[in-house]
């Protein structure tokens, strides 16, 4: 040991001395080849940012390559970034610069983490199934090119997915079957827009040759479906993560934010006291709504009435999106007039809502966000709404309703648009320069974002949205639960053998969600990992940077200001925010989700 200890202030200085300056005119220019390098290795990736040729050849045409060379290729890039920008010194870079490289060290480490730990694309079906239908859908909706150019990009894309399909399937050595189910279905999806959508508007001189290879690829994908439902079973268990992987993981998503156990105790104590804010909210609603009822003091039943009175009011089938629009134009207006107290609204206005990609709705069950290309961000941004299939039975159909009623989706287009992702990526587009936009955009912080849109509908209820509607108020909380249930869930499932019932009764008992709402989550949180966190523990923090700022600024501080500051640096990690805002996390958020 002695020995080691005396030679480690030389390795040290050693160190220190090899590193590299660099200015930042030269960072920029190493950022622009990070970000358009990584692009390249995913061409379905580069056309969705507004990247569309690379080295002279142009990616709108090409399919991701996971053959064996293509994934060695990955693993090459990401070493070879890694090296080299372990190799900047740090304390001669600026807070921006320092920031971009945390970031981009870290998208390193996670590259390696996927390629060679957690391997998602040896044992997801999903994966490939999403990037072919996303590889299909942006060229059909995003017009960054004439219509006849962009469907030569879906033909060449068509015409390349039977060499993809089989990459994929030598890939894939086991599966799981809620990962194989949901991959036949959004495969199926994308096998309906190849046969069905798209025909009728391919341009008459490519109608031939688009036949062609609407067939080949559809054959591909219908046989690649055949070939999931043979893939070896890894087990009804076999999308759990494990403690060891899932530490590894969730410290690459979080960066030091929070560790599993840390953020699993926080999330459970706050459950409690959000419950405890929601039945004094429910009581005086109770008293209104069940006036012969007498000593309320069940929580679950004062408080699941109360919901159950609210989840009553909510719109139609046939008029879900027409109201969806509504909602829209009532939060957008909200946020124009209230901008000092919230954030100004961007000037840009391409927000469009539109039913959620078939090949995406097992992830998107509800809804979610597609933004403009930071490349091109005059662009088309996405309000996705998943629809509610025609052949659901009548209280599959209810339930969901009863869920997303006239608050539930109020309450989700704010979170999806105005003023959560949708304009927090509008903010994110004006990023300069370049390569930093698109670093921040693409590659952003997920608890950034995520814990944006939490705290950006928090803010809205605060600041008198639907003039303090308490039935608003009361659905927000048990809103705030879901994404308290979602931190729970996630932890507990992938690293705590939590049951399939023990889930669903945390969602329907504990946090009053609707059973199809549950019963989507659950397949959501066996889907994926490190996800649902990002949602609590984004807005844990998101709270904690506002509290800094208020302290910091004294009676001075001007909420809408604060925002916007914080919304023009990107998706950053919320450390490496809070040290360019010149602010602390360390502090403890200004008050608890539950005290209104």
């Amino acid at each position: 040991m002695k020995p080691f200890a005396l030679l480690l202030p030389a390795i040290l200085l050693f160190c220190a001395c090899g590193k590299k300056q660099v200015s930042p005119q030269d960072f920029v220019s190493m950022t622009d080849e990070f970000v358009r390098s990584t692009l390249a290795l995913s061409p379905v990736t580069a056309t969705a940012a507004g990247y569309h040729e690379h080295q002279g050849a142009s990616l709108d045409e090409k399919l991701d390559d996971w053959t064996p060379a293509g994934v060695e290729a990955r693993r090459r890039h990401w070493r070879a970034w890694q090296d080299r920008l372990r190799r900047l010194d740090p304390q001669t870079l600026g807070p921006q610069e320092r920031a971009d490289l945390a970031l981009m060290l870290n998208l390193c480490e996670a590259g390696l983490f996927e390629l060679d730990v957690e391997q998602a694309w040896r044992n997801n079906p999903a994966v490939y199934v999403e990037l072919l239908g996303n590889a299909l859908f942006t060229p059909y909706t995003l017009e960054y090119a004439p219509a006849e150019k962009r469907w030569q990009h879906i033909i060449a894309r068509l015409e390349a997915a039977p060499a993809f399909l089989e990459a994929a399937r030598a890939n894939l050595v086991s599966s799981n079957p809620v990962w194989t189910q949901t991959a036949i279905e959004e495969n199926d999806g994308t096998v309906g827009l190849v046969e069905k959508e798209f025909p009728p508007k391919v341009p008459a001189t490519l109608r031939e040759r688009y036949g062609r290879a609407a067939a080949r690829a559809a054959e591909s994908m219908r046989a690649f479906n055949a070939h999931l439902k043979a893939l070896k079973d890894a087990g009804p268990d076999g999308w759990r993560l494990g403690a060891e992987k899932y530490g590894r993981k969730f410290q690459l998503t979080f960066r030091g934010l929070a560790a599993p156990d840390q953020l699993l105790a926080e999330a459970e104590k706050e459950l409690i006291e959000v419950r405890r804010h929601m039945f004094k909210v429910a009581l005086p609603l109770h008293a209104k709504y069940y006036p012969a009822h007498r000593d309320p003091v069940d929580l679950n039943l004062i408080v699941g009435e109360v919901l159950e009175k609210i989840a009553q009011k909510h719109s139609k089938p046939e008029k879900y999106f027409e109201d969806a629009q509504k909602t829209l134009d009532e939060a957008r207006e909200f946020v124009r007039n209230n901008g000092d107290r919230i954030v100004p609204l961007p000037p840009n206005d391409n927000l469009k809502i539109i039913e959620t990609p078939p090949f995406m709705r097992g992830v998107y069950a509800v809804g979610g966000f597609n933004p403009a290309p930071p490349l091109q961000p005059s662009l088309g941004a996405w309000y996705w709404l998943t629809p509610i299939p025609a052949d659901w039975p009548r209280e599959r159909v209810e339930s969901k309703l009863r869920e997303y009623n006239i608050y539930g989706l109020r309450l989700l287009t704010i979170h999806e648009a105005i003023p959560g992702h949708w304009l927090q990526f509008e903010y994110a587009a004006q990023v300069e320069p370049a390569p930093r936009r698109v670093l921040r955009s693409l590659f952003g912080d997920g608890a950034y974002i995520e814990g944006w849109a939490v705290y950006a509908t928090d803010l809205m209820v605060r600041e008198g949205y639907l003039d303090r509607d308490p039935e608003l108020a009361l659905t927000h909380s048990k809103q705030l639960l879901r994404a308290i249930a979602n931190a729970i869930l996630d932890i507990r499932l992938h690293t705590k053998g939590m049951t399939d019932q023990e889930a669903l009764d945390l969602m329907t008992q504990r946090t009053f969600q609707e059973s199809e709402e549950a019963q989507a989550k659950l397949r959501r949180a066996k889907l994926g990992s490190c996800q649902l966190p990002t949602y609590f523990a984004g807005f844990q923090a998101w709270k904690r940077l506002r509290a800094a700022a208020e302290r910091k600024a004294g009676p001075g501080f001007r909420p809408g200001e604060f925002h916007q500051n914080a919304l023009r640096q990107g998706a950053l990690p919320m450390a490496e925010l809070a040290a360019i805002l010149g602010l602390s996390l360390e502090a403890p958020p200004a008050e608890p989700a539950a005290a209104r």
